[in-house]
Parts: structure tokens; sequence; C-alpha cells
């Protein structure tokens, strides 16, 4: 030990660092001199195992993280999914995978010659995306640059079915009119001019239709919602050109069918059993006939989800509407369209019949408005369940409303409130009233109304469409039903004081009280009438018949020389004017209510009354009625008091 602060000499023997130097390679020599000893690593089998499994399932989880991150973001990876509930019922089951039926063309048609373009958004959320085309024939030409002038040459077809040129004059009615010399060969080409007129007006016809309680699994299938639609197109005797649905994420359809005509699409909500469709032409073909084929094949039922489950029928609401431009016809709404065809808020509409007379066309509609009626009512009543409904079915039918020309003439709720305001005020204000004449009235109702009188001895009605008279007893028996009338028959027209003259009325009356001389007096009915009752077209009517009917002073002249001295005439003139309304005389059709009015103070008629009555059934219109009396002293019973219309009720009417 070297003391503290003083150097010392130590050998290099006596080093600790020399001596730990010597060890060390004494032990070094050591183990180089003994043989190397091979390293080795145990692994069992189930770490292999795992660590394989593993590997997998890492890897899918990052694969997965990374598809939902590129297809939906990350606020889409990060929110919770909205699962069906259709999804998850035990029978659920997916046809994303079955092929797409192909459009099918129709024989006697051929592909028109068009150029397909699209633009896509990115829809790579969507569960599916798919798009078919219809074929082309060999030899049918290509998409070339050349299109539009060749795009009209297929419109028309060997089934006599015309199809939309999109307002392209055809190309070979053009060169036949620069190359044809011959005259028969000019007339053809020009009545062939005239029947594809309609074809390139900017017209066309739309059919909304809105579908419920249908069966979910047919509303998520792609393939079998595009069947329909291929179906449809192919019944409908149109041309589908190319067609492409969307499967929405997580449930529902969209789809557009291009069709050589227009288009026709419809999405659907599986989970409610919902399906909107519209189906577009602008072809001549009426699309009416189309909706049963719509019903039967997208109105499918729901299954039972158990044993027992009541299904509801699937339900079918829909509106008919004319668009577009049309020069022939200015004015596309009509009271047909306007009350029932181009309504979607009726619970109900059904087509009784539509028949085409000599004389005018006659359509014939049920409907009910959830305003006034209710259609789960109206199923009650035609159950045999005891309810109250199906006890009194008569107050929960459909209103049925009458067109004629598509301009309404008279409804089931309408009918008892205008034709008792027609004739009861009139039949009241006469004394006796034994001889009546009816003018018109081929519904049956006003002759209904008549002969509820016991004073009436003879009514003579002059109706110029008898098809129409036959066409009401068929379908409007409650119009012109008389059981209820004592000593009456089951059709008022059989009645033994019923006498039918199907002839026009305005030259009845001027042949036989008239005429333009007396050898052409008609003499084989000259017996004058109490009343006369006017129950024909309406003054505003915009057709050349009602210009005649209340413009005509021999007709008015014929009329006031038909009745006995206090005879009296009633005619119905339309809806009332309004406040906001110009004189009748300054209106373009109202004017002819002016003159008739004034012509029956022309002809003799002393005391003239105006009444009106709003229930008619007219869609809230007030309707107007107007008494002419041949002598001024039968105004007394008109302001008769109520008293004594109820007493001289009860003394004269049949019950």
């Amino acid at each position: 030990a070297c003391p503290l602060g003083k150097l010392c000499d130590i050998s290099e023997a006596e080093h600790p660092f020399a001596m730990a130097s010597e060890k060390s390679t004494t032990a070094s020599d050591d183990v180089a001199e003994r043989e190397p000893v091979p390293y080795k690593v145990s692994v069992s089998t189930r770490f292999l195992i795992m660590s394989f499994l593993s590997s997998i399932l890492l890897s899918f989880a990052v694969g997965r993280a990374a598809r939902i991150l590129l297809l939906k973001g990350f606020d889409g990876a990060m929110m919770t999914p909205n699962l069906s509930s259709m999804r998850n019922r035990p029978d659920y089951h997916d046809y994303s995978d079955k092929v797409l039926p192909q459009p099918v063309l129709l024989n006697g048609k051929e592909v028109p010659r068009t150029t397909y373009s699209a633009k896509y958004l990115d829809t790579a959320a969507s569960v599916t995306s798919s798009a078919l085309l219809a074929p082309t024939p060999a030899g049918a030409g290509g998409t070339t640059s050349d299109t539009e002038a060749d795009a009209g040459k297929s419109c028309g077809a060997e089934d006599g079915t015309k199809q939309c040129s999109r307002g392209k004059k055809l190309e070979q009615e053009e060169e036949d009119d620069d190359d044809d010399d011959d005259d028969d060969d000019d007339d053809e080409d020009e009545d062939s001019a005239e029947g594809t007129d309609d074809e390139h007006l900017p017209t066309g016809q739309h059919l909304l239709v809105d579908i419920k309680d249908v069966d979910g699994f047919f509303l998520n299938s792609v393939p079998q919602l595009a069947q329909a639609t291929v179906s449809l197109i192919a019944q409908s005797q149109l041309t589908l050109l190319s067609y492409h649905c969307h499967e929405l994420a997580p449930n529902g359809v969209s789809c557009v069918g291009v069709l050589l005509e227009s288009h026709v699409s419809f999405h659907t909500w599986p989970d409610d059993g919902v399906i909107t469709l519209d189906l577009f032409t602008c072809g001549s073909n009426p699309l009416m006939p189309v909706l049963p084929v719509i019903e039967n094949l997208f109105a499918i039922p729901r299954r039972p989800a158990f044993v027992g489950d009541v299904v509801q029928t699937p339900s079918m609401v829909w509106s008919h509407k004319l668009r577009g431009f049309n020069p022939n016809k200015p004015n596309l709404e009509d009271d047909l369209s306007y009350l029932v065809l181009g309504v979607m808020d009726l619970d109900m509409k059904k087509h009784i019949a539509s028949v085409q007379t000599p004389f005018q066309r006659i359509d014939i509609w049920d409907a009910i408005n959830p305003r006034f009626s209710s259609l789960s009512s109206y199923e009650k009543s035609l159950k045999d369940d005891g309810s109250y409904q199906s006890r009194h079915p008569e107050y929960f039918e459909p209103d049925r409303l009458v067109f004629l020309d598509e301009i309404v003439q008279s409804t089931r709720l309408g009918d008892a409130p205008y034709h008792e305001a027609l004739v009861q005020p009139v039949m009241f204000a006469h004394e006796e009233p034994e001889n009546v004449a009816i003018i018109g009235g081929g519904e049956g109702a006003t002759l209904r109304e008549v002969l509820k009188h016991n004073t009436v001895e003879q009514v003579i009605m002059i109706e110029i469409d008898e098809l129409m008279v036959e066409v009401s007893r068929e379908h409007l028996p409650s119009w012109n039903n008389c059981s209820d009338i004592i000593g009456s028959a089951e059709w008022c027209g059989d009645d033994e004081r019923s006498v039918m003259f199907y002839e026009d009325a305005l030259a009845w009356f001027i042949d036989r009280f008239n005429p333009a001389d007396e050898e052409s007096r008609k003499t084989d009915y000259i017996d004058k009438f109490d009343v006369v009752i006017m129950d024909a077209l309406d003054p505003e009517d915009d057709v050349p018949f009602a210009e005649i009917l209340y413009n005509n002073e021999r007709f008015t002249t014929a009329l006031y020389e038909s009745l006995n001295d206090d005879g009296m005439l009633v005619i119905q003139l339309g809806e009332v004017w309004f406040d906001e309304d110009p004189p009748d005389r300054w209106g373009k059709r109202e004017r002819r209510r002016a003159l008739f009015m004034d012509g029956l103070q022309d002809v003799g008629f002393k005391s003239i009354h105006v009444y009106e009555e709003p229930r008619g059934g007219f869609d809230g219109a007030i309707w107007m009625f107007i008494v002419a009396m041949k002598d001024f002293q039968s105004r007394a019973r008109w302001y008769a008091r109520p008293s004594m219309i109820a007493l001289e009720m009860h003394k004269r009417l049949r019950r």
C-alpha cells in the first residue's frame, strides 16, 4: 500500500491489471483448444399454427379497414351502419349475383341508329350498378356521326303502332316529295304525312304510379325489377333502348330505362313496401291500358312473416296527364283529366265503361275521394261481417262520375241534389202538371223525378242518343230506378206513363209547334205541355250544337208554343257567374246564356226566375237554373210559403 500523497514503485508483476490479463489469456487458450458446439432452437406446432392464423387475421383486418376508408371516407367509416330490418329476417336472400335480362325488341320493330352517351358520378358506394343496351342487329348501322339524319327511319312498325321520332321528320318523306312526280304517289305521300303529324308534335302522355304493400324482397331485387321493366315495355308495345339500375345501401333500387318514345323510371323502398314509377311517351298509343300491366308486374304481395300473419293486398294510386304543347288542342286539361285521370290523391278510381256513340263519347268512372268517403269503409261494406258498413253498403259506395266528351254531366253524389233542383221547383210551381216533356235526360234521373208526382199522366222524353239511354240503364241503375215509386217500374222507362222519342229534340219541337209552313207540320203528337224540362248541354259547352240549341229563335218560339196557357219552362244554364266575372253578354261562351234569356222575353214569357243549387256534384261549382212562365199569374205559387210547399209534397208525391 502506498501512503497518500507519495509515489510508490510497483512492479509489473504486482499490478492488478497485469494479473487479470494473464488470466484472460489462459482462458482464451483453453476455449480455443475445445471443439465448437452447434446452437439449436425448438418451436412447437401450436406456435406455428397460431402465428399463421394471426397473420391472416391481421391482414384481413387491415384490408377491411382500408376498403372502408377508401369507399366511405373517414366520416362514413365512423358512422354506425343503418342495417335494414328486412335483411335481418331469416328468409332473406340476395339476388345480386343473378344475370339481368336483355332488352327485348318486338317483332316488326327495328333498333334505330342512335348515339349512346353516358357520364357517371362516382357510385362506388353503391352495392351494385348495372346497365344494358338493346342489341343492334348486324347490318343495322353503327353509331356514326350521321345518326341524327337516320334516327327517324324506323319509327313505323309492321304491327301498326307508332313510335316517336323526337320531332324529326322522316328523311324518306322528304325524298319522296322531291323525287316522285306521279300524282298517285304524291297523294300517298300527303296521306302518309297527315297520318304521322301526331308523331312530330311536342306532346306526350305522362303516367305516374305509386304502389304500397309490395313484397320487400322483390323491391330489393335488381334482376326481378329489371325483368318486370323489360316485360312492361314489351307488353306496352314500346321500344326499350337501354336501362340501368343502382342497388343502394343498405337497400332500395333506382332504375331508369330509355325508350325510343321517351323514358320509364322507378325507385323502391323495400322496408316500407313502396315503389313509385313514372312512364312518359310521346307516341300516339294510349297509356291507360298499361295500368293493369303495371299492377300485374309490380304489385307483388308481401310474404307472410309467420303463420297467421295478415298480409295487406297491394294498393295502387295513379295519375295520367297530357303534356306538352298541342296546337290542335291548346287546353289539354278537361273535366275527365281534372276530376279523375290527373288526380293522384284519390284513394280509388275504377274504370266502369267507355262507349263511343254516333253522337258522343261516354266515360263512366268510380272514385273515392278521401275528403268525402273512406276506402276502408267501402271495403268493409263488401264483407258479410255484420258491421254497420256491411249492413248499409249504399252509404259507402264510391262516387260514380259520368262524362260526355270528357265533360262531367252527372255524379252519384250529386244525382239527387241536381235533378231535384231541376225538376221539383217547377213541378210544384204548377198547380196540376199532367203532361210533361223532357229534352235530353239520357241518364233517366229527370224522368224519375217527374214520375214521383201523382198528377202526371204522361211524360214525353226526347233524347237523340238511344245508346246513352242503354248505357245508363246498365251502368247507372240508381239514376233511373223507379221501384220505390208506387205503381211504377224498376226502370223508369218501363213506367206506363213514359213515352220515349229517340230524335233530335230541336227538330222534334220545331216540326210540331213552329214549322216553316203548315204542310210540313208533323201531327203524330200535338198535345201541349204543362211543363217542359230542358236537361241538355250547358250553354258554356264549346261544341257547335250548344250554339244552335241556345241561339235559335225558331226553337225558342217552338218551346213557347208547345206550352199550355199556364205552362212553364225550366232550363239548366250551367255554372253561375262570380263577382269578378264580366257580364254574360261580354263573355265568349257565356254570351249564349244572355242571348237565350233575352230570347225568352222576346217570344212572350211573362215571368222569369233564376235560382241556384251548390250541391250538384260538379266539384263545388254552383249551378244555375231558370224558370220561364207563360202566364204572369203563375208566379204566385213560386213564392208560396214553405209550409204550403210541404203540404203539397205530402199530397202529391207517390211513396
